[in-house]
């Protein structure tokens, strides 16, 4: 079957590009406690921009709210920028985190991937995530995405490191500040459940 390519128009596309601010992401540390978000230390940006755009599939005519957020990719001291994408396509919520060179290898695209998370600095926890159908990316699907998308409420700073044996992880930084206000449309237009309301989210 042939795959399903979802895109946004060239104008969403100039959008992205002329806010996308590159950002500077903390050292890897996958264990213990990292430094707090905005901070020296971790030289994340202060503040988040979530662009929020209107996908379309051009395969089936649908089209989905959609949000997308700029950050950075390191591994081994190499910088570079990432996406994070959440869309919601006949009713289906999905989060994507993307970059270049991920190169995910065949038998982590059939399965799980082992990654762990921290916000604002706290420890890292470990989670499951699935591969993108050609490796390049992360994803996490159905209530799952929005389940994870409800914990950065109220939040300003997402670290997401893909574990790997035997190697470094690849660390991705994102500034996620403002998630409840940015996500409300789509909160709402996918009828989101297992989120927090956006007055719960509030301190």
């Amino acid at each position: 079957m042939q795959r399903l390519q979802r895109i946004v128009s060239a104008t969403a596309v100039a959008a992205l590009l002329a806010w996308a601010v590159p950002a500077r992401a903390a050292p890897i540390e996958p264990e213990g406690e990292p430094a707090s978000a905005g901070s020296e230390a971790t030289g994340a940006p202060a503040n988040a921009t979530w662009l929020p755009i209107e996908a379309r599939d051009h395969a089936t005519g649908t089209s989905s709210a959609a949000a997308v957020l700029f950050g950075v990719a390191e591994e081994r001291g190499h910088r570079q920028q990432a996406s994070l994408r959440v869309d919601c396509f006949e009713g289906r919520t999905v989060l994507h985190v993307d970059t270049v060179g991920l190169g995910l290898r065949p038998s982590a695209v059939e399965g799980a991937v082992a990654v762990a998370y921290s916000l604002d600095g706290g420890r890292f926890v470990s989670a499951s995530w699935q591969a993108s159908a050609d490796g390049s990316g992360l994803k996490l699907s159905g209530e799952r995405a929005v389940a994870f998308l409800g914990e950065l409420y109220g939040k300003a700073e997402l670290r997401l490191a893909l574990v790997r044996p035997l190697s470094v992880p690849f660390l991705f930084t994102f500034a996620v500040g403002g998630a409840e206000q940015a996500l409300g449309t789509m909160a709402d237009r996918c009828h989101w459940s297992a989120a927090p309301a956006i007055s719960e989210a509030r301190p």
